[in-house]
């Protein structure tokens, strides 16, 4: 009775057999590449412009609301009121934006240039809106008007994405049992 031969473990070629040699490189060979990941990636655009035209969207509707406003208002301290709430809307609206921002890229930065973005934007329209009313105010007023939009849509939307990403890694570290 011949016994039959027991396979080699995994069922492949026997260790005395050897593999044929690795093919010969005609062309030079390929850098490797690195693993650092890009400081600025293409999703933090996407975030920042869809956050932006959102965001900077509600700010331009809660302007132009004030603005309609205190056109048909009669008191003075009414207007006061109604530009009041508007500003704090503002503050609200590009806060919430700047943490938005950063929590979905974790770039501590993005929220400076969303806030940018949506200020630019709502900069842009409510001028546009102030030179077409009738009473036409200075170019002067219009350009501080600007500017004045420009700093506190950036200014809130930065620091509340600093702050959002600094309490992120702070809380993020050894806690105390």
């Amino acid at each position: 009775m011949i016994l039959p031969m027991a396979l080699t473990p995994g069922g492949g070629r026997s260790p005395s057999t050897q593999s044929p040699p690795p093919p010969t490189r005609t062309s030079p060979a390929r850098p490797p590449r690195s693993r650092v990941r890009p400081r600025w990636p293409r999703s933090a655009t996407k975030s920042v412009l869809r956050h932006g035209l959102l965001i900077g969207g509600l700010v331009i509707i809660a302007d132009l609301s004030a603005r309609a406003i205190t056109q048909r208002s009669l008191s003075a301290d009414d207007v006061q009121a109604v530009l009041d709430i508007d500003n704090i809307l503002n503050y609200v609206l590009f806060s919430a934006l700047g943490v938005l921002v950063v929590r979905e890229t974790n770039i501590m930065f993005a929220g400076v240039v969303a806030g940018l973005f949506a200020a630019l934007l709502d900069a842009i329209v409510v001028s546009l809106a102030a030179v077409m009313v009738p009473p036409q105010p200075t170019w002067e007023a219009i350009g501080l008007q600007f500017a004045a939009n420009l700093v506190i849509g950036t200014v809130f939307a930065g620091v509340s994405g600093v702050v959002y990403a600094l309490v992120q890694r702070w809380s993020g570290g050894q806690r105390s049992r």
